[in-house]
């Protein structure tokens, strides 16, 4: 009999009888198995158990959507086995892939390991993704080839082969896609991937096989003895694929395009010349004859699990549908192939592999007998801990054995102290959803039913690794520098020269008058690189002359009198005396427990800097500088939170009535159910609803109040104000920033900035200012991607129509006034299905302020402006 063995927590699901008659069913092969009452989160871990038997059967899972096959292969690998997903194109019906998408790679990856003896036990793949037809598996099979130790291997043939296979010859490979060979060293990054490969040959054997980092070329220590080398994609094309897939192409119903078979002629003149094209994997089902499926992947003795088959069923349906209304729009522009040649008949592929195992979400009197596994969908208690300590003692009291699943340790770290009375194990990673099987009493809770959603990054987004580069060490020749004694030079190179004997390399310095300065490389600590006004070239010091000195006196002068200036204030912030906050209390623990986004390292210590601040009795001001998105705001709320807990008001200043609204409306999101009372002060809001707000906020019944500078007027008087956070004060105006200072005189200041104007980083740099930086990129950020183009019509309506279809607002920058309504006809000519609507600033503040306000609450597709866009809105 299997037995179900779960590494991270030790529940008796082995002994729960459906799970038990499951496997023995699945081990005599009795298939088709149909089960009922079978959660997600339980058939991964049964599925686990399956795949670690003696048996050692491998499954394909097809689950509705994508992101249920990142969470149930999530799930998998938190069970102890390998899994992987079998990804989607991640595109809209007939909207091309971008030429070098991962997804190309991907999925040549998760084919590859399908074949693989050594590859995952389970394969998960999305309903969209099991829909497409992929290459006969014996065409794959045959473009890979594995290398072994000892292997003899021809480089100049292998070369050759991963340049037809699609991969780009490079001197030192950084990007997935690209190959070096260096003499007996072959290096491979293969696209889907996480690191590259290197190869090293004795002569033509291979001797040694390791992985290691692009970037920093350093081993990752993983040196596997085998290495199965893919295609850079799933479909290699040659004469015969693309004649096939271009005749079929030809016989599809002619496009309503003016220039269909040029078009066409162009396409295969494309895949001819270059081996690819843009919008190539429309053409791939159109390669051969017969269409092919995941299941012809699987090999003999492999399962197949069906989740929720009802779902399906009918989301196949519609995603069909789909597919035929996009096909009509898309036939207008240009020559497609019709839905039914690039999509699969899912119920028949599915009938085609007897050994299956489906669920069912609904009861059904007519079907047949189903194997019925007891398990019963998880509860939300939308962060009511109250509520949910109440059902955790109900189940306690009947004897359940519970276990907690949260998402990092710092999460089961809360979570343990907010449960510390209750007899439970709590988790630092396990399951993507819960569920509870009465019969085996035992109930799995994930973290995110408790506080409400969690948002977390797809598994198959890979995240980026990069290094900090220290600019002021690497100089080019040409650049200027500074020598502490001879002062402002140009850096020539590095010279090896040789004297009193003895090689060493000297920093070659220019100066005035063509003399130079030979600097021995151990004291090149003396120079540094210059930093003076961008495209202004400094002057050349004159060796020997009083300049420098002169200039080095000036300084000192200068410093000397700042340095008395800082003492004074120093001493002064040093002898103010503020409120001490409380140390975090439970309410403040349930609320950073339910922020939906993992914390990054920065985040976490910045919040902890915050913390000590406030909890001192010196008043706060600290600055915290950090990117557009790394998470400035979530700190604010944070201490905001920490300061009403401690009885105080709050002060949120923002430089525009939009950033204020947008603050207003994240702030009533994020405290949503807990005792917090919130303000707003701007334009935005009317005459009488203000009066009101005034009134609450001296009688204390406003915890925070958000505004713009006007809660700076002296009519704004707080009952008790403990805290101001302060948005981008560089936009504020001198007497603005005069009254900021005396409301900071004795409450602490939280200031929050992406660009900070040097003086206020000067300050902080000095310790004026207290700073913290976020420099780490929340987990899985998408880079911006740029292309530079010339300006044509059709590539411009193209993007605007596909940001339009995927439910997305566009930025069109015009840096000239005068023709922006001549730009905005041309717009609506071009998109005349999309709303535009133009800014810029001449227009009256409260015009301006309209259109912003319009346009970030969704009231038209496209805004026309000029870069006036840069000021104070937050997208």
């Amino acid at each position: 009999m299997n037995t179900l063995r779960l590494s991270f927590a030790n529940a008796p699901i082995e002994r729960h009888a459906p799970v038990q008659e499951l496997l023995s069913r699945m081990d005599g092969g009795f298939f088709p198995i149909d089960c009922s009452e079978m959660e997600q989160s339980l058939a991964a871990l049964i599925l686990a158990a399956a795949s670690q038997s003696k048996k050692g059967r491998r499954f394909l899972v097809i689950v509705p959507s994508d992101a249920e096959a990142d969470a149930f292969a999530s799930d998998c690998r938190a069970a102890g086995t390998t899994a992987m997903v079998f990804p989607w194109w991640k595109t809209a019906a007939y909207r091309p892939v971008e030429s070098r998408s991962q997804a190309f790679g991907e999925r040549a990856a998760a084919l590859a390991a399908m074949l693989d003896e050594q590859g995952p036990r389970v394969m998960v793949a999305g309903l969209r993704a099991a829909m497409i037809p992929l290459p006969p598996r014996q065409l794959f099979e045959a473009s890979l080839f594995r290398l072994r130790l000892g292997d003899t291997i021809d480089t100049g043939t292998l070369a050759d082969k991963l340049v037809s296979w699609g991969y780009l010859r490079v001197p030192r490979v950084s990007l997935p896609g690209e190959f070096a060979l260096r003499g007996e060293v072959l290096d491979l990054f293969m696209p889907g991937d996480d690191d590259a490969v290197r190869v090293v040959f004795g002569y033509d054997t291979v001797e040694e096989i390791r992985r290691f980092e692009p970037v920093s070329q350093a081993s990752s220590g993983d040196r596997p003895g085998t290495l199965l080398v893919r295609p850079s994609r799933e479909l290699v094309w040659n004469e015969t694929l693309i004649n096939h897939a271009i005749a079929a192409l030809a016989a599809c119903p002619r496009s309503g395009a003016a220039n269909h078979d040029e078009r066409i002629a162009m396409l295969a003149q494309e895949l001819q010349t270059r081996g690819e094209c843009h919008g190539e994997e429309l053409l791939f089902p159109l390669a051969w004859e017969q269409s092919h499926s995941l299941f012809d992947y699987l090999e003999p003795g492999s399962v197949a699990l069906l989740l929720e088959r009802e779902r399906l069923h009918a989301q196949s349906h519609a995603v069909r549908r789909e597919y035929e209304g996009l096909y009509r729009k898309a036939l207008m522009d240009a020559p497609c192939p019709s839905p039914d040649s690039i999509m699969l008949k899912l119920e028949s592929a599915i009938e085609a592999w007897p050994r299956a195992v489906s669920t069912w979400a609904l009861k059904d009197a007519d079907a047949g007998e189903r194997l019925a596994c007891g398990s019963e969908p998880p509860r939300s208690y939308f962060g009511n801990v109250n509520y949910f300590r109440e059902e955790l003692a109900t189940m306690a009291k009947a004897g359940y054995d519970i276990h907690v699943f949260a998402e990092s340790e710092l999460q089961a770290e809360r979570i343990r102290s907010l449960l510390k009375e209750f007899k439970l194990s709590v988790h630092d990673r396990g399951l993507s959803a819960g569920f509870t099987l009465p019969a085996a009493k035992l109930a799995f809770i994930q973290e995110g039913e408790i506080f409400g959603r969690r948002k977390r990054a797809p598994q198959s987004l890979k995240s980026a690794r990069s290094k900090v580069i220290d600019t002021f060490i690497e100089l080019n020749p040409g650049d200027f520098v500074v020598h502490l004694n001879y002062g402002i030079g140009r850096f020539t190179g590095i010279e090896r020269m040789k004297v009193m004997g003895n090689d060493r390399d000297y920093v070659k310095i220019e100066y005035a008058d063509d003399e130079n300065v030979f600097v021995p490389i151990e004291q090149a600590n003396l120079v540094q690189r210059y930093i003076g006004n961008e495209g202004d070239a400094p002057r050349l010091d004159r060796l020997g002359s009083k300049s420098w000195e002169n200039r080095k006196s000036k300084v000192k002068k200068s410093v000397e009198d700042l340095a008395e200036r800082l003492i004074r204030i120093y001493s002064r912030r040093k002898l103010a005396k503020g409120f001490a906050f409380p140390a975090d209390g439970e309410w403040q623990t349930v609320f950073e427990a339910a922020f939906p986004y993992d914390e990054t390292p920065d985040q976490l210590s910045c919040i902890e800097d915050v913390k000590r601040d406030m909890e001192s009795e010196r008043p706060m001001d600290r600055l915290v500088c950090g990117d557009v998105g790394y998470g400035k705001t979530e700190i604010a709320m944070r201490a905001a939170f920490k300061a009403v807990m401690g009885g105080k008001q709050v002060a949120f200043l923002a430089p525009t009535t939009i950033l204020a609204e947008q603050h207003y409306e994240n702030c009533q999101e994020r405290f949503r159910g807990l005792p917090v009372s919130f303000g707003m002060m701007s334009r935005f809001v009317d005459k009488a609803e203000q009066k009101r707000t005034l009134l609450a906020v001296a009688e204390g019944r406003v915890d925070v109040l958000i505004g713009t500078h006007r809660i700076l007027q002296k009519d704004i008087r707080f009952k008790d104000l403990g805290l101001l956070v302060v948005d981008e004060e560089q936009r504020f105006g001198v007497k603005d920033k005069e009254r900021l200072k005396e409301m900071k005189s004795n409450v602490d200041c939280l200031t929050l900035t992406a660009t900070p104007i040097p003086r206020t980083l000067h300050m902080s740099m000095l310790k004026i200012r207290d700073l913290s930086v976020l420099s780490t990129p929340p987990n899985n950020r998408h880079p911006i991607r740029t292309v530079v183009d010339e300006f044509q019509p059709d590539l411009i309506a193209q993007a605007i129509r596909q940001e339009i279809e995927r439910d997305g607002q566009v930025f069109y920058l015009h840096n000239r006034i005068e023709s922006l309504d001549e730009i905005q006809m041309f717009l609506q000519r071009l998109v005349p299905e999309a709303l535009v609507e133009s800014a810029h600033g001449r227009m009256d503040a409260k015009e301006l302020e309209d259109i912003m306000h319009r346009f970030v609450h969704r009231g038209f597709h496209v805004l026309l402006s000029t870069t006036i866009i840069e000021n104070g809105i937050d997208i």
